[in-house]
């Protein structure tokens, strides 16, 4: 039987809460690798699929002493916890339980008990702190995202609701509602007028949500010759994929430029985030549009074969880490995204490597995630 509270976890409790996670130091790899280790050993006590896999792997999670030892931790196969429902305490100690958007039509259950989700906020919120993002003005925000009181387990929504509290929030508009026949509907031209209403208001205007929706709504107000204005503190944050808007060949670049021409915020104010439900640690574009690794997590890109990591430069498959969640085992997970970590420093300042994404990797192409999804099964 599974136990019903997690222990207490000082380490991961003191790296999820740093001040300035864009910022490196010696101090804080110790911390990371210290937290790293205290909830690898957890996870093997407690989970069973876990314990299978690092003892398949010969893996002591003990072993775990420094910042080399954390790109050894074997990772979880993000594919398995679309099939598989893995977790290292009782079920009586949810406190949220959040799904994925569903890519290939299977939805992943993220669990949280309380501890490990007030850990993760703490990793958002001082990530918003350190980049400037948090204001005591009251905004207006638009959610290009799935009305939250019709997609309450959704983590999109639940995400973009979240980071309403960066702001006091004047007014909130939700783009995509339910219709009486119970379908979707995104009305743009609606949008439209309750942008020009927020325009005479005066207040700042924060857009947050899935950029295809935010794209559809700039070429509406392109194709009426619509422009505005929006207070200084504005600002536009995208997040969820960029699928749909990639395969009409729309680059992050045009995108900001169009974002900044329509609506009249600054470029450094136009940032993609990304993240997906499996991890869900944050990560945010900086000032030049680098997406950074937080002291809080680590990435990897690796071989799909060897399972290598691969040196600054070279694309793989690229594994998450970060030490914050005791329900689920998701400490080391292998994504299906393609990328590499960026050669040399960041023109921002900030010290903490960063990363490019390149895409989704086809599974039939890669069996890395497949392989570990099988000893997982075993």
């Amino acid at each position: 039987m599974k136990i019903k509270k997690a222990p207490a976890f000082p380490y991961a409790e003191k790296i999820s809460r740093i001040s300035d996670p864009l910022d490196w130091s010696r101090e804080k790899s110790a911390l990371m690798a210290a937290a790293c280790r205290e909830m690898a050993v957890f996870h093997s006590r407690n989970c069973p699929e876990i314990k299978a896999l690092y003892s398949r792997r010969g893996f002591d999670p003990r072993s775990i002493l420094g910042e080399k030892d954390l790109e050894r931790i074997p990772p979880v196969g993000v594919t398995a916890m679309k099939h598989f429902l893995l977790t290292s305490l009782d079920r009586s100690a949810l406190f949220l339980k959040l799904t994925s958007s569903g890519t290939g039509g299977i939805k992943t259950q993220i669990w949280f008990d309380k501890d490990s989700l007030d850990r993760v906020q703490a990793m958002l919120e001082n990530l918003w702190i350190q980049e400037g993002m948090v204001s005591d003005l009251p905004a207006n925000y638009m959610m290009f995202v799935y009305d939250p009181k019709e997609a309450k387990d959704l983590g999109i929504a639940f995400t973009d609701k979240n980071q309403q509290k960066f702001a006091p929030v004047n007014e909130v508009y939700y783009t995509i509602r339910k219709t009486p026949e119970g379908g979707w509907k995104f009305d743009k031209r609606q949008a439209v007028e309750k942008l020009r209403a927020y325009e005479k208001e005066g207040k700042p205007v924060r857009f947050f949500g899935i950029p295809a929706f935010m794209y559809e709504f700039l070429r509406e107000l392109s194709a009426g010759g619509l422009s505005f204005s929006l207070p200084e503190g504005s600002l536009v944050r995208t997040g969820g994929g960029w699928k749909a808007a990639e395969d009409k060949k729309v680059s992050r670049d045009f995108f900001r430029k169009e974002a900044s021409r329509l609506l009249g915020v600054p470029e450094v104010g136009v940032r993609d985030g990304y993240g997906f439900a499996e991890h869900s640690a944050p990560y945010l574009e900086c000032s030049s549009h680098q997406f950074h690794v937080p002291a809080y997590n680590r990435v990897y890109a690796r071989d799909p074969v060897s399972m290598r990591a691969l040196p600054p430069g070279e694309p793989g498959l690229l594994e998450f880490v970060t030490p914050y969640n005791a329900m689920m085992p998701n400490l080391a997970l292998l994504s299906t995204d393609l990328g590499y970590i960026n050669p040399g420093r960041c023109s921002c300042g900030h010290n903490s490597p960063a990363f490019t994404l390149l895409g989704r990797a086809g599974l039939s192409k890669h069996k890395g995630c497949a392989l570990t999804a099988e000893e997982l099964v075993r």
